[in-house]
């Protein structure tokens, strides 16, 4: 019997009238009410546009006027001055004072007339981003949008997009790049990570070495060149300037206590152990932190919080408190009087004493202080608010205290994280595809109503220790924040991912016109080797109904010259399957490359191949030769392993379900593991790391299904330990007796 296999639904057309109408209609964040009607308006050289007479509203009344002329050539009046003949092509702009929202909107157009209505230029602004993504991508002589009615407004007030220009640095036009593209989405919030261990980015006057010393670290492949760079105040408040006039707030965030060894560098006497130190040019946790127990460190960050507040007008400052290592405070005596003096029962009371009396101070200057969910530990600061990163539990106990709370867990909202499974640029390590992000929901189930109002709203976070480039940056973005865009502004009951995923086909000719880089969709999820027990039937699917795929069998790479992609594949023996999406626009994505194996499954156990090699995060290992394979019947690495450092095992097999279901699987390792069944990937928990548990949930009919664990050991300690649970079974190690593998 064939199994049918569909890695991504099949997108369908999104009609609502016509398909020719609704081929427009592809506004992302999608608006909460849409209505279309008959008609279409057409610009012509006498459509005028009517705006009141401000200067805000003149610089919207321009963009509109700059978007026709750029398509079309037109030069469009513009007036504040209504006169009684009302022309036959008009666009209106209307401030209604009566609109509560600040950033609701309506949008209505008929053949005669497009009127803009909302309570100030925020609302104004997020109408024309909704217009312009109903004008045609590409230039054209006839500009024409349909006919329809909308009335909008976000779900939430905190609508964040973050970049770390710290572990990479990158330029001023880049920056504007940036907010260029969050405005385009009705982003609001620009989360901008200016100091970490690797960089300190903002000129501070009082401080002169900070930019002197600690912009710059020895550039880690040659220690002789110097990377880094900074902005100057001027260029600090341009930006500021820049977002503003795009409706977008810019919170800045200055790291501390941790996360400062960039600063230390600088200034090493409020330290706590007087340095001297490098700024860091490796990634990860840094030991030395700012003392706690020495005064002059807060005189120290108040000058510099002074000096950012007079950039940033911001309501909130981002003062970080995340990854603090207590070390240097357990062997500071200043540290352990401050702790005496100020009856604190542990070091982590002591970072709260800490973000506490930084908060006093911020709040002296009538702004707020929000941090990442480690500063609930040892006690939250009376008026802060928490950016909750480490799963949604930082922001749940937040909310409960009634504390203000952006949702930005790793697991949904973290763009460091790699896209696909083979062929991604580099990135730090996890699984974070497009569905996974618009399947998010940042208010938790187990908040009552009264206690979710404390959700402000989710954030995107941008990590930059693999982005070297801005079009690194680009790619690792987009098109996963069209997709945040859309769980942060509609309604949460308006979701719907075919309908998101077909109106991203405009959104991708639209970016590649305004030459932002993007990755565009595989064929397939799926990479590395996919294990078959029968004859299968395979599908491939593009992510627009205009998209082609390539294909070959020979191992080559695919161009527009290959076979072309028609219908679904039967393997019944193996196979070296790779493939590429191609966009009318000439982009192509990266190579999806499958390898199929026939595995008959008859007999209890699982088969492995053993690897020797030194790697930070699990290897291709289906593009190795192993130092040898097997068969065993229980996941031993004594059994299995060589040597207590630098190898891999690719454990894989079948597992038998017994009962339909949804099934937990819990995998801990040191270093780094991956858990497949059913050739998808149920948990990650890739990465070199300490002994740790992560853990996925799948749903599962009776029956067997391909099993694999990749696991990779680099130095320290060695684990692996697979446990499920399930319909009539506690959580218990996976009996030997569930696994099986040919004779």
């Amino acid at each position: 019997m064939k199994k049918f296999i569909s890695i991504f639904s099949i997108l369908t057309l999104f009609f609502i009238t016509s398909q020719s109408q609704a081929q427009n209609i592809s506004i992302i964040p999608k608006p909460v009410k849409l209505e279309l009607s008959e008609g279409v308006f057409t610009f012509s050289d006498q459509t005028k546009i009517w705006i009141p007479n401000t200067t805000e509203m003149e610089k919207l009344g321009s963009i509109i006027t700059q978007s026709v002329n750029m398509l079309t050539g037109l030069s469009l009046n513009v007036t504040s001055k209504m006169t009684r003949e009302i022309p036959a092509s008009l666009v209106r702009v209307v401030i209604d004072s009566t609109y509560q929202n600040k950033e609701a909107y309506s949008l209505s157009i008929n053949p005669n007339e497009i009127r803009i209505i909302a309570g100030n230029g925020a609302g104004i602004f997020y109408a024309i981003q909704s217009l312009l993504q109903l004008f045609p991508v590409n230039e054209t002589n006839n500009l024409n949008v349909p006919c329809l009615k909308i009335e909008d407004f976000p779900r939430f007030k905190w609508r964040g997009t973050h970049l770390d220009v710290s572990r990479h640095f990158f330029p001023v036009d880049f920056i504007k790049k940036y907010i260029d593209i969050l405005a385009m989405y009705k982003i609001n919030t620009f989360h901008w990570h200016l100091t970490d261990d690797q960089g300190w980015r903002i000129e501070i006057k009082a401080y002169p070495k900070l930019t002197e010393i600690g912009a710059w670290r020895k550039e880690m492949i040659d220690n002789d060149k110097p990377y880094g760079g900074f902005y100057t105040q001027d260029q600090i408040r341009e930006v500021v300037d820049y977002a503003k006039s795009k409706y977008i707030t810019i919170v800045p965030e200055i790291e501390m206590p941790g996360h400062s060894l960039a600063a230390l560098a600088s200034y090493p006497e409020y330290s706590c152990t007087g340095g001297p130190f490098d700024v860091g040019n490796l990634w990860g946790i840094i030991e030395d932190v700012y003392c706690a127990g020495n005064d002059t460190t807060f005189y120290f960050l108040q000058d510099i919080l002074t000096e950012v507040m007079d950039l940033f007008p911001s309501e909130y400052i981002h003062v970080g408190g995340d990854e603090v290592p207590k070390i240097r405070w357990q062997n500071c005596d200043k540290c352990q009087s401050r702790m005496q003096s100020e009856n604190l029962k542990d070091e982590h009371e002591l970072q709260s004493y800490f973000i506490q009396r930084i908060e006093k101070f911020v709040n002296s200057k009538g702004r707020k202080i929000i941090g990442w969910d480690e500063i609930l530990e040892g006690g939250l600061a009376p008026n802060a608010a928490v950016m909750s990163w480490r799963g949604t539990e930082g922001g749940i106990a937040a909310a409960k205290m009634k504390h203000n709370v952006v949702m930005s867990p790793g697991t949904h909202c973290y763009f460091d994280h790699y896209q696909g499974l083979s062929g991604e640029p580099k990135a730090i390590g996890g699984f974070t595809p497009l569905e996974k992000v618009y399947s998010y929901e940042p208010v938790p189930d187990v908040l009552n109503e009264e206690e979710a109002k404390y959700i402000m709203g989710a954030q995107a976070n941008m990590w930059s220790e693999y982005y070297e480039t801005t079009t690194h940056v680009e790619y690792m973005l987009l098109p996963r924040l069209c997709a945040l865009s859309e769980v942060i502004w509609s309604p949460r009951e308006s979701k719907n991912i075919n309908d998101f995923l077909n109106r991203m086909s405009y959104h991708y000719d639209l970016l590649a016109v305004k030459n932002i880089n993007y990755r565009i969709p595989t064929p397939t999820n799926l990479g590395g080797e996919y294990l078959i027990n029968e004859s299968e039937v395979f599908q491939l699917n593009g992510p627009t109904s205009n998209s082609k795929i390539f294909y070959t069998l020979d191992g080559s790479e695919p161009t527009t010259n290959s076979s072309l992609y028609s219908e679904p594949f039967v393997f019944d023996k193996p196979a070296l399957l790779k493939a590429k999406t191609f966009l009318p626009n000439g982009k192509n994505s990266i190579t999806s490359t499958v390898q199929f194996s026939i595995i008959d499954t008859t007999e209890n156990g699982l088969y492995y191949k053993y690897y020797e090699g030194e790697w930070d995060s699990i290897p291709k290992f289906w593009e190795l030769r192993p130092e040898r394979k097997g068969k065993i019947y229980k996941m031993n690495l004594n059994e299995i392993k060589n040597s207590d450092d630098n190898f891999g095992i690719d454990f894989y097999g079948f597992i038998e379900i017994e009962e339909d279901g949804v099934y937990t699987f819990y995998l801990t390792s040191d270093d780094g593991s991956n858990l497949y069944i059913d050739n998808k990937i149920v948990v990650n928990n890739d990465g070199q790391h300490s002994n740790q548990e992560a853990s996925g949930k799948i749903e599962l009919d009776s029956g067997r299904y391909p099993f694999r664990v990749f696991y990779f050991e680099k130095r320290g300690g060695q684990n692996l330990t697979v446990e499920f649970e399930g319909p009539g079974i506690t959580r218990q190690t996976i009996p030997a007796g569930y696994f099986f593998l040919s004779n």
